[in-house]
């Protein structure tokens, strides 16, 4: 599991991670002279094990399940001793700067309405949940003073070397077996995403006409009625992007003319990768159905694959190397705060 998930897993996010005063709790931490409660690691440990199952798409072993309480309780730890630094250097929040920290929060529900209901199902008052924002809020303007004094600038040297090692695990030419799993993790992801940026990539456009699973066979046939009549205006000579913002129910590409960018193999389904990867530049497919309905595809630019470049990924590497510096940054913060704290276990996690 990515130690960044927990960097700015409570920390670092406005979210909702509140305790219900009204359930009978136990004490599990001490610190100095602040608590962390059962209900409190129950809440986060919830939550992020919901987030983990969803991003892995499976159950945990026990082994993951260990660590992942672990990492729950270091992160409720270090959030509590952060805080107890904010306040003890006197750091202050704004009234601008709570209200835009509210606004971000509430932002995320689709309306006030919504809002109230988490607020009402969190049994939080208007006023807890503010105090709640300012905290947080306090504890990012204390890691960002500290971090920005504190954190290492990355070198141009140092992200050639996390290039050259990436090209060597893609090249199958550097075992990582031997490092921590959340290392291994952390470095196949960045070689897949390297790889795929240098694989053969194609610009397409689509129109798609959506079939849900539940539709029926008429409302199918009707779909593929409509599908049949915008071919025939293709092929009748009609401007593509122009039909696509007028007929495609495909809202995250429509207003933009069905444009769906540059895709690499593995992005979208396999129907569709066919098609798209077998069109040259400018040619327009025939009707092609996947599972999210009826498709034509237009291709409008083609990359092929290419050996691995520094020069064009080195901004991304070194924002990489940057984001690794500030995370040690942090941990080493989190660190001496721990050994200048009083901290007390007084219930085993189970």
């Amino acid at each position: 599991m990515n130690k960044k998930i927990w960097l700015f897993l409570s920390t670092f996010c406005l979210t909702f991670s509140f305790l219900d005063s009204a359930v009978v709790d136990k004490v599990i931490v001490k610190i100095n002279d602040e608590n962390i409660m059962k209900s409190e690691f129950d809440k986060l440990y919830n939550s992020a094990l919901e987030q983990y199952k969803q991003l892995a798409d499976r159950a945990l072993t026990d082994e993951e399940i260990t660590q992942l309480k672990q990492r729950v309780l270091d992160q409720l730890i270090a959030d509590k001793l952060l805080l107890q630094e904010a306040r003890k250097r006197g750091i202050k929040v704004t009234k601008r700067e709570l209200e835009e920290g509210i606004k971000t929060v509430k932002s995320r529900f689709p309306t006030d309405q919504a809002f109230m209901q988490e607020l009402k199902k969190e049994n939080l008052t208007e006023k807890q949940f503010q105090k709640r924002i300012e905290e947080q809020l306090m504890v990012l303007k204390l890691v960002d003073e500290i971090i920005r004094k504190n954190v290492k600038q990355p070198t141009e040297k140092e992200a050639k070397e996390v290039f050259d090692r990436i090209v060597r695990i893609i090249d199958k030419k550097e075992d990582i077996k031997t490092l921590s799993p959340e290392e291994q993790e952390e470095l196949r992801l960045l070689s897949r995403l390297v790889e795929r940026y240098f694989d053969e990539q194609v610009r397409v456009r689509h129109i798609l006409i959506r079939v849900e699973r539940n539709y029926t066979e008429k409302q199918k046939e009707e779909a593929r009625k409509k599908i049949l009549e915008i071919k025939k205006k293709l092929d009748d000579g009609e401007d593509f992007v122009t039909l696509a913002q007028k007929f495609s129910e495909d809202p995250g590409s429509k207003d933009r003319g069905g444009d769906l960018g540059f895709i690499a193999r593995g992005d979208t389904v396999k129907e569709f990768e066919k098609v798209a990867f077998s069109l040259k530049e400018g040619q327009t497919s025939d009707i092609v159905e996947t599972e999210y309905g009826y498709h034509i595809i237009r291709v409008v630019e083609k990359k092929p694959k290419r050996k691995p470049d520094f020069d064009l990924i080195k901004e991304d590497l070194l924002q990489y190397v940057a984001r690794k510096n500030a995370e040690k940054a942090y941990e080493e913060l989190v660190e001496e705060l721990k050994k200048k704290a009083k901290i007390q276990y007084l219930e085993k996690i189970k």
